[in-house]
């Protein structure tokens, strides 16, 4: 059986207060004390003044570093100058008199009354580094702290307020309570919380994550700055796609930049938003990265890319600096055939240089570059089951292998944008309108933001990757910006690599005939036909890339950009359709390793001769009896011909000059003669270059 050994406790004598009572005891026989010793040793009453500022000064410091509230700073204050004052007197007087000492009684007693308010319970604690709040942003903080709850019925801790550095607002930074309070409770009060704020037509709070996920910022915007007129920064460096373009400000002068290396974009706006004017910033800011090719799709007839085809067409430059541009939509089906092509091409023809690089993400450079197709009013495209079968087909391929998509239509809704496409885009801007709606079709029913936050034409939204969409002003950009610009871009912008170009094609080889053609507004329906179907495609050309000084080598790893030259200062107008004298003839198989090409099969002459009867029609697909007397055969001699290509009508029977009756396809033909499976969807095949 065990035994229970029971201690006494031992009595405590240190001078530890015990409680009010005993805390003002101790005080007043120490201040006592204190006073009868300054007596004895005949001390000066600047000494007692002294210690009384010390102290004072000392309280202040320990407050703040404490996060002391006015009324324990003020009671701790007045203990110290009611002491500093009584010792002050005794030194100077004496503090043996019977008022001396009822003096200190009474304060003393006045001491422990009040000692409540002195007493100070941290309302967090603090994060190591916390700033220091000022008077006035300790107000601006309280004022916040009541407001959210007041509004969100949400009790958060205001740690620090930050001002912009434009003066155009603030930051406030808040704790939110524990229970399970998130951010997206409090972004939907975005709106509300600005209303009860009485902010400035068009400015408004953004919500945003903080240092962790219990932390959350408030962006205040007290000025209007989204309704000033920005324009594009007259900078046209070289940058590398592997970094953000940028193509204009947030309302606290943060640059509006999104990374398209990887990520889609989607820009929708009503007519007159500034949907266009953004396209020319961002046409801009990738014709500066040398690493990067452009194309643009236009079907309202290429008003997106008339300014920038203009100094080409004008003879001020050798190259176009829009790599390639379809104004119509013929040209679109052979620009996006041609660009899957690429993308498939790509992912057998460079494995060696991905393997070399570690990685599984085609590394781009200025000899390997990516494409990147801007399409203008993407509502026309999909209006055309094709061609939106060929955006989605790159959408869905491209990414890996560098050749992108930037889309905008007049509204985000599924019947101009396709919801497949909306959802596999990480860049999502919604411009300026009348309809609340669309943002909730754009960024979804719960982002918390209102079309008063923008300023009306060229201010939008954006989200990337699913953040909280922030209100922007894009750069305005005027034609002769983009005519200077387009000199400057022409100059130094990258060609396609060989094995791409091989790929593409002789839609791609010949582009630029029809481009000049398009632009200049001259007839071009037979010559599209031509284009669709040639009888021979010539060989490769050899393609003209741009090394820099230091030669390939130093470009081999296209993510060290530190480790890439200068290539000089970008050339003025006059300068630019100068021959670029560090140019040089090189294959891309002399900087990249790249698979060999399959080889081409000669073509079969009823083949040859069923593409030129198509040319001739200038048609996609012609009745077996249309086609049978073009070649000179009977309806059953043509169908024995083909066969052994594999080669046949089609099973639906299609309306053709207003009669009704089964025939063969154009995208049959080509198949066969570029070596391809037939029955493809596509109006072109882009592999018919083995003609």
């Amino acid at each position: 059986m065990g035994t229970t050994t029971t201690r006494t406790p031992r009595p405590d004598w240190s001078l530890t207060p015990r409680g009010t009572v005993s805390a003002t005891t101790q005080g007043a026989l120490a201040l006592a004390a204190l006073a009868t010793a300054g007596d004895l040793a005949a001390l000066n009453p600047v000494w007692g003044g002294a210690a009384t500022a010390v102290g004072a000064l000392g309280t202040v410091v320990v407050g703040a570093h404490h996060n002391h509230g006015p009324t324990t700073l003020l009671y701790r204050l007045g203990c110290w100058l009611g002491a500093g004052s009584w010792l002050t007197y005794t030194l100077a007087a004496t503090p043996w008199s019977l008022n001396t000492f009822a003096a200190l009684g009474i304060g003393a007693l006045g001491a422990g009354l009040l000692a409540s308010l002195g007493r100070h319970t941290p309302r967090t604690a603090r994060r190591p580094g916390t700033a220091l709040v000022l008077r006035q942003s300790a107000r601006t903080g309280m004022e916040w702290e009541d407001r959210i709850l007041r509004v969100c019925r949400i009790r958060v801790t205001v740690t620090e307020i930050r001002t912009w550095p434009t003066a155009t607002g603030y930051d406030v930074h808040a704790d939110l309570p524990g229970g399970g309070v998130t951010r997206k409770q409090l972004a939907t009060f975005a709106e509300a919380l600005a209303t009860d704020a009485r902010l400035p037509e068009g400015c408004g709070v953004e919500i945003v994550s903080g240092t962790d996920r219990g932390a959350v910022v408030l962006r205040v915007s007290t000025v209007n700055r989204l309704a000033q007129i920005i324009g594009y920064p007259a900078d046209y460096s070289r940058r590398s796609v592997l970094q953000a373009i940028a193509f204009g400000e947030h309302a606290n002068s943060e640059l509006t930049d999104a990374e398209v290396r990887e990520e889609s974009a989607l820009i929708s706006g009503k007519r007159g938003s500034g949907k266009t004017t953004l396209l020319q910033d961002i046409s801009i800011a990738l014709g500066r990265c040398v690493d990067n090719l452009t194309w643009h799709l236009d079907l309202n007839g290429g008003g997106l890319t008339q300014p920038w085809i203009d100094v080409w067409l004008d003879g001020k430059v050798v190259r176009c600096p829009i790599d390639w541009a379809a104004p119509n939509l013929h040209e679109g089906k052979l620009m996006l055939a041609a660009a899957i092509a690429i993308a498939k091409h790509r992912k057998a023809s460079y494995r060696k240089l991905k393997r070399a690089h570690n990685t599984n993400l085609l590394p781009v450079s200025p000899e390997l570059p990516q494409i990147t197709i801007v399409i203008d009013e993407g509502a026309q495209a999909v209006k055309d089951r094709d061609l939106e079968a060929l955006i989605s087909e790159l959408q869905n391929i491209g990414r890996n292998e560098a050749v992108n998509l930037i889309v905008s239509a007049l509204r985000p809704t599924s019947d101009l944008v396709p919801v497949n496409m909306r959802k596999q885009t990480g860049v999502r801007i919604q411009m300026h309108g009348p309809d609340e709606e669309e943002l909730g079709h754009m960024f979804g029913w719960k982002s918390g933001v209102s079309m008063d936050q923008l300023a009306g034409k060229g201010t939008g939204f954006i989200s990337i990757d699913g953040s909280t969409p922030r209100p922007f002003r894009a750069y305005n950009v005027l034609p002769a910006q983009i005519e200077q610009a387009a000199l400057a871009i022409a100059f130094s912008r990258p060609d396609l690599d060989a094995a791409s170009a091989d790929a593409a094609g002789h839609a791609y080889a010949t582009r630029s005939q029809r481009m000049r053609a398009a632009f200049t507004d001259l007839d071009t329906d037979e010559y599209e036909g031509y284009e669709l179907a040639v009888p021979a495609a010539p060989a490769a050309p050899i393609r003209r890339l741009t090394v820099l000084p230091g030669g390939a080598e130093s470009w081999s790893d296209p993510f060290d950009l530190a480790r890439r030259p200068d290539p000089g200062p970008v050339p003025t107008a006059s300068a630019a359709s100068w021959p670029d004298p560090r140019q040089q003839l090189l294959r891309a198989e002399q900087i990249h390793p790249v698979s060999p090409a399959p080889q081409a099969r000669p073509v079969p002459p009823i083949v040859a001769r069923a593409l030129a009867a198509f040319t001739d029609a200038g048609a996609e697909r012609l009745h077996s009896a249309e086609l049978a007397d073009a070649l000179g055969l009977t309806q059953t001699e043509l169908a024995d011909a083909l066969r052994p290509y594999g080669i046949t009508p089609l099973e639906q029977p299609f309306k053709r000059h207003g009669n009704r009756a089964r025939g063969y396809a154009l995208e049959d033909f080509h198949a066969v003669a570029g070596g391809h499976t037939p029955g493809s969807h596509l109006g072109v095949t882009p592999g018919h270059t083995a003609l």
